[in-house]
């Protein structure tokens, strides 16, 4: 049975909605916004963040522990690995409004949707054991490269998931109820007989490997400096609203049998860094500039900003932004 079938029949026994074409309407889109006023000569601003050195640390130390599991899989580098997934998850969510403001200013948003969507249909990427044929590493009829796997991104429902952090993980530690053993990532066939699950194996490995590379390059796209405006920054906390939403609204997607899923470690990371980070890094004293123009473009932002830090809470930021436009 190929992958497509294979994924239908998933689809169909949780109940998710079935595959469609690419003129379906899109999942739990956001509310429209009212049209943001022209802003035809923006000044130039900066968004600081604490430091972009953790980022850059953590993006290494991922790099260097999946090297590590791969070359020598075995529990000790698997778990390691999982650690430096965890570790770069969670700093990329402390950095995300940043991320986010790049992303608008350089037309990339579509680069920082691919780091980090959610929910996801996890027979998509790999098997589980109600459908242990399933997904694109049980696939051997499609190609494994860098631009088929971009070419499998939401290809025809955007729980199609194959590119990011999510699917990483779901290579590298399983998901809930069935978890990554050591063996699913060794390389070569320990006998004859093994052959073809030594190449499901081999297939794994690939995957992880050109999405590892993926990320590396997606996140080297939204490094590069780039000058902030009043557009952008207001851009930026849409975005995080809008991610802010759909997370209240999947939280609870967390049995991975039952159609779209995110991992509970994933919701744990964006809830233990969001919307903190946020609110800490628009509050900073560094970043008076970039609140004066925000307020001066869309009084209230000042009113919103004090009482969510207040509150510890986005909800006032999010009432501003559907209230005044965006």
């Amino acid at each position: 049975m190929s992958r497509c079938l294979r994924l239908a029949a998933v689809l169909i026994a949780s109940a998710a909605v079935a595959l469609s074409g690419c003129d379906r309407p899109p999942e739990d889109a956001p509310a429209a916004r009212p049209p943001a006023p022209a802003q035809s000569a923006d000044p130039s601003l900066g968004l600081v963040t604490d430091s972009g050195q953790p980022l850059t640390d953590r993006r290494n130390a991922w790099r260097d522990g999946l090297n590590a599991l791969l070359t020598t899989p075995g529990p000790d580098t698997l778990a390691a690995a999982d650690t430096r997934w965890r570790d770069l998850y969670d700093a990329f969510n402390r950095h995300y409004l940043a991320l986010a403001a790049r992303a608008c200013a350089a037309e990339r948003l579509a680069v920082l949707q691919r780091l980090d969507t959610w929910p996801l249909y996890p027979a998509y990427v790999d098997a589980l054991p109600a459908w242990p044929d399933s997904g694109i590493v049980n696939d051997p009829a499609l190609e494994l490269t860098g631009a088929s796997l971009r070419r499998q991104q939401g290809a025809t429902a955007d729980g199609e998931v194959a590119l990011g952090f999510q699917p990483i993980r779901l290579l590298i530690a399983g998901a809930e109820g069935a978890p990554r053993q050591v063996e699913d990532l060794r390389a070569g066939a320990e006998a004859e007989s093994d052959a073809p699950a030594a190449a499901v194996r081999e297939r794994r490995r690939t995957y992880l490997k050109l999405a590892a590379d993926q990320l590396q390059a997606d996140l080297n796209a939204l490094d590069q400096g780039h000058d902030l405006t009043l557009t952008s920054l207001r851009c930026a906390l849409e975005t995080l609203d809008d991610r802010l939403a759909s997370l209240q609204t999947h939280r609870q997607a967390t049995a991975p049998e039952e159609g779209l899923y995110i991992p509970s470690v994933s919701v744990e990371i964006l809830d233990a860094t969001q919307p903190a980070s946020a609110l800490a890094q628009l509050s900073a004293d560094a970043n008076s500039d970039a609140r004066a123009a925000l307020e001066s473009g869309y009084p209230g932002f000042q009113a919103a900003l004090d009482q969510a830090v207040e509150s510890e809470s986005w909800a006032p930021l999010g009432e501003w932004l559907h209230a005044h436009g965006g």
